[in-house]
This record gives structure tokens, sequence and C-alpha cells, in this order.
């Protein structure tokens, strides 16, 4: 008899997997390494789902027979065919559940809102914005490399770009350019060869320096912040679009939990979007939204 439920969430920087029963309880767990497949390649996402599911099954002693449901969300997999390769090795693995896979904004919106309509939003080493309205679901913003605003490879980018104007005199040098200084050399421009091919992951590695200027009073590192929290404020503010009255917004992603990139993020969106504490991981959420599937 098929009885659990398998949800995964899979980011830039890590992917979780979580097996527990129809109520939601947690029966096991593994976190492996990260999973968008515009950064790894769609072979190694998938590679990395079958050996974390047979060891997920291994370690908790249950056969892949007895899963009833599983869903995959992935940060990229609207990208190509992604989510149909996936959703296919998911099948192929567990032969009989119901398996769906998209983005992992969909895990953040059904683990707040397993029963309700809402609006979720991510903003980690990317961003992204999912509406839940009657079961249907609408996405704002987070288009790849067309849309990369509000999130952490924005903010560690910008912080580099400032660094860059300071060496060649079109932004005055300040905290924010003394703290990448000391992350790559002072001779910015010939540090150039090193930050040219970093990846989103590395780039999003600046950004807790950004955070740390802006703290202490650089206004370069203060307006890169305020600018990425105004692109996230427009999705939520869309977002609303979808709702009548008051509508719930739960937040995702490190940059979220810095508390002066929420008081920032607070003073623009509108009064009727109600900003929601959602305590469980997003692998919670994808079990959640396996449930709806059966």
């Amino acid at each position: 008899m098929t009885k659990y439920l398998l949800g995964i969430d899979g980011g830039g920087s890590k992917t979780d997997f979580l097996l527990c029963d129809f109520e939601l309880n947690e029966i096991a767990r593994r976190v492996s390494t990260r999973s968008n497949p515009n950064d790894v390649g769609i072979e190694a996402v998938k590679s990395l789902i079958r050996e974390n599911i047979a060891l997920l099954l291994a370690e908790s002693g249950i056969s892949n027979g007895d899963i009833a449901a599983a869903f995959a969300g992935i940060a990229g997999l609207t990208s190509r065919d992604y989510a149909a390769q996936v959703t296919k090795t998911l099948s192929d693995m567990l032969p009989n559940a119901k398996c769906a896979s998209l983005h992992d904004g969909i895990n953040v919106l059904y683990g707040a809102f397993p029963y309700e309509d809402g609006v979720s939003v991510i903003c980690g080493t990317g961003s992204s914005c999912f509406v839940k309205r009657k079961n249907e679901l609408f996405r704002i913003g987070g288009y790849g490399s067309f849309d990369l605003i509000g999130n952490g490879y924005e903010i560690g980018r910008a912080g580099i770009a400032h660094a860059l104007k300071t060496a060649d005199g079109r932004e005055k040098s300040g905290v924010l350019a003394t703290l990448i200084a000391e992350r790559v050399g002072n001779d910015f421009v010939a540090a150039l060869d090193r930050l040219l091919p970093m990846s989103k992951d590395e780039h999003a590695a600046f950004a807790p320096l950004v955070f740390k200027a802006a703290e202490n009073g650089d206004p370069a590192a203060m307006q890169i912040i305020t600018d990425n929290m105004k692109y996230i404020a427009s999705l939520i503010t869309r977002a609303g679009d979808y709702f009548e009255n008051e509508y719930g917004v739960a937040l995702a992603g490190g940059v979220l939990k810095n508390e002066l990139s929420l008081s920032l993020l607070k003073a623009f969106i509108p009064e009727r979007a109600r900003l929601i504490s959602n305590d469980r991981a997003p692998a919670f959420g994808a079990a959640a939204k396996a449930k709806t599937l059966l």
C-alpha cells in the first residue's frame, strides 16, 4: 500500500529531499548540493535526484513502491523541457507514484498556503514570485538572464560593479569598495580575470559585503539594496491584482532574512499585502504539493 509523500526543493545552493507521511510528518530527509539545471546541467540534476532518492529510501527502510506521490520544485525547471525530464526521472524511480515537477517557488507557496490562496516570493541566489488562486498558478518575474534583479546574485554583482567604477573615478570609494578590496585585492581592474568567469553563486557570495557596507552607512551599498527591494516589491504589487482584498505573501531566501532588506521591502509593498512567516522548510511545501496530485 502506498502511504508516503516525497518533496524535493532545489535551488542555486542546495537540494532538500523530504520523505513524509500524509500529515506531512517527517520520516526521513537528506540535503545535497545545488540543482538548478541552468547552472549544473540537466543530466547532473537527474543523477542527483536518482542518487539521493535511492539513499533516502535505503536509510528509511521504505520501498520505492510505497511512495504515493512526489513533487520536485527546482529552480530553473521552467527552461526548455527540464520539468518533463525531471518528472520522468521521478516516475522511473517511483513506479506507483503520481509525479510532477516545476519551479521551486511552488514549494514556498504550498508550504505557506497548502489549503488557501496566496503568494510566494523567493529571494536567494535568484528570485521569483508565484500566485496561487483557486489552485491555479501564475508566475511573475524570475525569467532567467532576462530578469536577474532582486536577488543575491544581483546584489553581489552590483557591489563588484560599484568597486570597478571607483577604480576609474566614476563613483566615490567608501566602505563597500574597501570591503571588496579586502576580498579581491586593491587593484579591481587587475582582478577582472578572476571576477569575469564567476558563477551566479560566486557573485552572490559578495552580497553579505554589500549588506555589511549598507549597515555601516555606505550610500552606494544602500542604493543597491534599495533598488533590489523595490523590484521585489513590484512583484508583490503585481500579485495583488489577482486578489480583491488582503492577500498573504510568504517570503523565502537568505536575502529576505536580513533585517535591512525586509524593512525596506515593507516600506514599498501595498498595505493589503500581508507578509507571512513560514518556519517550515520549502521541502514540506513540495510534499504538500505532491499530496494534491492524488
